[in-house]
Protein backbone atom coordinates (compact mmCIF):
# COMPACT_ATOMS: atom_id res chain seq x y z
CA UNK A 1 0.00 0.00 0.00
CA UNK A 2 1.26 3.54 -1.27
CA UNK A 3 1.43 6.08 1.09
CA UNK A 4 -0.44 9.05 0.56
CA UNK A 5 1.06 12.94 0.19
CA UNK A 6 -0.90 13.91 3.29
CA UNK A 7 0.71 10.77 5.52
CA UNK A 8 4.16 11.80 3.66
CA UNK A 9 3.70 15.13 4.75
CA UNK A 10 2.68 14.52 8.10
CA UNK A 11 5.87 12.31 8.90
CA UNK A 12 7.79 14.85 7.41
CA UNK A 13 6.47 17.27 9.77
CA UNK A 14 6.89 14.87 12.70
CA UNK A 15 10.79 14.38 11.90
CA UNK A 16 11.76 18.42 11.19
CA UNK A 17 10.03 18.99 15.21
CA UNK A 18 11.93 16.19 16.41
CA UNK A 19 14.99 17.57 14.79
CA UNK A 20 14.45 20.95 16.23
CA UNK A 21 13.70 19.58 19.88
CA UNK A 22 16.99 17.85 18.98
CA UNK A 23 18.96 20.94 18.13
CA UNK A 24 17.62 23.03 20.64
CA UNK A 25 18.34 20.50 23.37
CA UNK A 26 22.30 20.44 21.80
CA UNK A 27 22.17 23.99 22.27
CA UNK A 28 21.41 24.06 26.17
CA UNK A 29 23.98 21.35 26.74
CA UNK A 30 26.28 23.59 25.27
CA UNK A 31 25.54 26.62 27.01
CA UNK A 32 25.01 24.84 30.41
CA UNK A 33 28.49 23.58 29.91
CA UNK A 34 30.02 26.77 29.20
CA UNK A 35 28.62 28.15 32.19
CA UNK A 36 29.64 26.01 34.44
CA UNK A 37 32.96 25.94 33.14
CA UNK A 38 33.26 29.62 33.57
CA UNK A 39 31.61 29.51 36.70
CA UNK A 40 34.79 27.27 37.62
CA UNK A 41 37.04 29.51 36.36
CA UNK A 42 36.19 32.50 37.73
CA UNK A 43 35.82 31.10 40.92
CA UNK A 44 39.59 29.46 40.95
CA UNK A 45 40.86 33.18 39.78
CA UNK A 46 40.24 34.62 42.78
CA UNK A 47 42.02 32.43 45.38
CA UNK A 48 45.06 33.60 46.65
CA UNK A 49 45.63 36.57 43.69
CA UNK A 50 46.54 40.14 45.43
CA UNK A 51 45.07 42.84 44.92
CA UNK A 52 47.60 45.82 44.67
CA UNK A 53 45.66 48.62 43.08
CA UNK A 54 42.47 49.98 41.31
CA UNK A 55 41.31 51.79 38.34
CA UNK A 56 38.34 53.89 38.58
CA UNK A 57 36.07 55.64 35.78
CA UNK A 58 36.42 58.87 35.27
CA UNK A 59 35.29 59.14 31.71
CA UNK A 60 32.97 56.52 30.32
CA UNK A 61 33.09 57.74 27.12
CA UNK A 62 30.16 55.77 24.75
CA UNK A 63 30.44 53.10 27.17
CA UNK A 64 27.52 51.56 29.88
CA UNK A 65 30.48 52.00 32.40
CA UNK A 66 29.42 54.32 35.30
CA UNK A 67 31.67 56.70 36.45
CA UNK A 68 33.14 55.58 40.01
CA UNK A 69 33.10 52.37 39.01
CA UNK A 70 36.18 50.50 40.18
CA UNK A 71 37.84 47.73 38.84
CA UNK A 72 40.79 45.75 40.93
CA UNK A 73 44.21 45.41 39.54
CA UNK A 74 46.68 42.76 40.15
CA UNK A 75 50.37 42.49 40.05
CA UNK A 76 50.05 41.19 36.28
CA UNK A 77 46.53 42.91 34.47
CA UNK A 78 45.54 42.19 31.17
CA UNK A 79 42.60 44.27 29.69
CA UNK A 80 40.19 43.62 26.87
CA UNK A 81 37.08 41.73 25.52
CA UNK A 82 38.28 38.20 25.80
CA UNK A 83 37.11 36.00 28.33
CA UNK A 84 40.72 35.52 29.68
CA UNK A 85 41.49 39.13 30.61
CA UNK A 86 41.66 39.97 33.94
CA UNK A 87 39.46 43.12 33.77
CA UNK A 88 37.17 42.24 30.83
CA UNK A 89 35.24 45.11 29.33
CA UNK A 90 32.63 44.37 26.98
CA UNK A 91 32.82 48.24 24.72
CA UNK A 92 32.59 47.89 21.09
CA UNK A 93 35.75 50.17 21.34
CA UNK A 94 38.20 47.81 23.58
CA UNK A 95 39.86 45.10 21.75
CA UNK A 96 40.02 41.62 22.93
CA UNK A 97 43.48 42.10 23.99
CA UNK A 98 43.61 46.12 24.72
CA UNK A 99 46.17 46.57 27.38
CA UNK A 100 48.79 45.32 30.21
CA UNK A 101 49.07 46.50 33.49
CA UNK A 102 51.93 45.32 35.79
CA UNK A 103 53.25 46.28 38.73
CA UNK A 104 57.17 46.14 39.33
CA UNK A 105 58.43 47.12 42.76
CA UNK A 106 56.13 49.16 43.22
CA UNK A 107 55.93 51.32 39.80
CA UNK A 108 53.18 50.21 37.85
CA UNK A 109 53.55 50.05 33.45
CA UNK A 110 51.07 50.30 31.59
CA UNK A 111 51.36 49.53 27.76
CA UNK A 112 49.26 48.85 24.71
CA UNK A 113 48.86 45.32 23.37
CA UNK A 114 48.38 45.88 19.96
CA UNK A 115 44.81 47.60 19.88
CA UNK A 116 42.52 49.56 17.48
CA UNK A 117 42.12 52.47 19.69
CA UNK A 118 44.99 52.88 21.66
CA UNK A 119 46.23 52.90 25.60
CA UNK A 120 47.38 56.55 26.81
CA UNK A 121 48.65 57.26 30.37
CA UNK A 122 48.10 61.18 30.92
CA UNK A 123 47.21 61.65 27.17
CA UNK A 124 50.77 59.74 25.97
CA UNK A 125 50.49 56.76 23.99
CA UNK A 126 51.42 53.81 25.64
CA UNK A 127 53.10 51.60 22.50
CA UNK A 128 55.78 50.72 24.96
CA UNK A 129 55.53 50.29 28.92
CA UNK A 130 54.82 53.40 30.52
CA UNK A 131 55.15 54.30 33.94
CA UNK A 132 52.21 55.21 36.00
CA UNK A 133 51.73 56.61 39.29
CA UNK A 134 48.48 56.74 41.22
CA UNK A 135 46.64 59.62 40.57
CA UNK A 136 47.47 59.10 36.68
CA UNK A 137 44.93 58.98 34.05
CA UNK A 138 44.80 55.32 32.31
CA UNK A 139 42.64 56.15 28.94
CA UNK A 140 41.95 52.74 27.00
CA UNK A 141 39.97 53.30 23.83
CA UNK A 142 37.21 55.79 24.54
CA UNK A 143 37.02 54.85 28.59
CA UNK A 144 39.45 56.89 30.77
CA UNK A 145 40.61 55.64 34.13
CA UNK A 146 42.38 57.09 37.73
CA UNK A 147 44.91 54.79 38.98
CA UNK A 148 44.63 54.21 42.69
CA UNK A 149 46.47 52.10 45.02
Amino acid sequence: MPLSLDVFLLILRLLLIILLYLFLMQVVIAITRDLKRSAAVGSDEYKGTPIVGHLIVVDSGPSSLLPGTRFDLEPKTTIGRAPTSTIRLTDNFISSAHAFIENRHGTWFVRDIGSMYGTYVNNQPAKEAIPARPGDIVKIGFISFKLAQ
